[in-house]
């Protein structure tokens, strides 16, 4: 997998993972949030009128509801569509207003056992003195009890059962900007980063990649521009690589010119020892370039002379003694040739191989005449 594949794939997974990890963050501040409004509209709609409640509650005392306090009760029911019940308990817990007429006076323990009321937030209200907020039905409601003081004495106990259909929207709505947000902020970061990653790593390793793939033995140099980060830094290690095997190379080279010349200087001393006065003598490798010769060689060419070069083609007998004696190593093989129209005897001997080095000796003999 290439670099920018795995940095797509490691991109989205970080981006996934931060987005989860935002998004709960994100739903558990909007709940609060929300929540938190929701409770406080409903504490701050009864505070609005605890001043007239609890008058009220003052001159009758543990009795149902009076007209003032009824026309409340009913405004909050009809005018928020939130609330889907709304109870008025006196301090000792008996109902003082209910919609259903039948349960005026009735007490809190007779009427959990005929209706059940949903959590105990009425009774943790008025034994705390402070508002109880307890959410049930999976989420779906609040069951809020606020207390009515009078001289920091509970006077009374709103009772709202209050819908959370209107907050878990808000919710909903809330965390779909959240996503619609997070997914255009990862879309910008990312085409930023990429382009970041493109210009600054991926081209410059492809422009390396080139540079290195264009360097060959006749041309052992890095074409690529200095760049100060690591890249450059890479860059300039490769340089340093190339001129080390540059400068091997050139010993190398030096190593076998010398190795030649010494070879050269070997034949020289062999065949003044061995090969007869008048004949010629030529040392040719595996390819049949000359090595070295007892003659002067008349020819202007760069670079290796050919064994073809001195006799042509036409001369097979030349081709084939040297061809035999290349397929039977240290066996002297004889032929024929006319050299500068003279007939003489080729003889030509294949070497034992010496560490890796093969060569053969040809000897051309003028033929003695009777």
């Amino acid at each position: 997998m290439k670099l920018t594949s795995r940095w797509i794939v490691w991109f989205v997974l970080v981006a996934m993972y931060a987005a989860v990890i935002g998004g709960l963050f994100y739903y558990n501040m909007f709940r609060f949030v929300f929540d938190q409004k929701l409770q406080n509209e409903m504490i701050e709609m009864v505070r609005n009128k605890a001043n007239i409640l609890v008058s009220d509650l003052a001159s009758s005392p543990r009795s149902h509801a009076q007209f003032s306090e009824v026309d409340i009760m009913k405004s909050w029911k009809q005018n928020d569509e939130r609330i889907r019940s709304l109870i008025y308990w006196n301090d000792n817990l008996t109902i003082r207003w209910h919609e259903d007429t039948r349960f005026f006076m009735m007490s809190h323990t007779d009427y959990n056992n005929e209706v059940v009321l949903d959590t105990n937030a009425i009774y943790l209200a008025r034994k705390k003195a402070i508002p109880q907020m307890v959410m049930f039905d999976d989420g779906n409601y609040y069951d809020m009890a606020i207390p009515l003081k009078a001289q920091d004495v509970v006077a009374g106990v709103v009772q709202v059962v209050v819908s959370r259909e209107g907050v878990k929207s808000l919710i909903r709505q809330a965390m779909v900007r959240y996503a619609i947000g997070a997914f255009i902020m990862i879309l910008l970061i990312g085409v930023v980063l990429y382009l970041f990653l493109l210009l600054k790593v991926i081209r410059p390793l492809e422009t390396l990649r080139d540079s290195v793939d264009a360097v060959s033995l006749n041309h052992l140099e890095l074409n690529y521009d200095s760049r100060s980060d690591e890249i450059g830094e890479v860059a300039t290690s490769v340089s340093a690589l190339l001129a080390k095997i540059k400068e091997e190379i050139k010993g190398m080279e030096n190593v076998e010119i010398m190795s030649l010349e010494k070879e050269q200087k070997w034949w020289k001393t062999i065949l003044a020892v061995t090969v007869p006065r008048g004949s010629r003598a030529l040392v040719i490798d595996e390819n049949n370039n000359i090595l070295y010769t007892n003659f002067e060689l008349n020819i202007s060419k760069k670079g290796p002379v050919h064994l073809l070069d001195i006799f042509d083609g036409r001369q097979q007998s030349i081709i084939q003694v040297v061809g035999e004696a290349l397929e039977n190593p240290t066996k002297v093989l004889r032929g024929n040739v006319v050299n500068k129209n003279v007939n003489c005897v080729v003889k030509a001997v294949q070497l034992p191989d010496d560490a890796g080095k093969n060569r053969a000796i040809l000897v051309l003999e003028p033929e003695k005449t009777l």
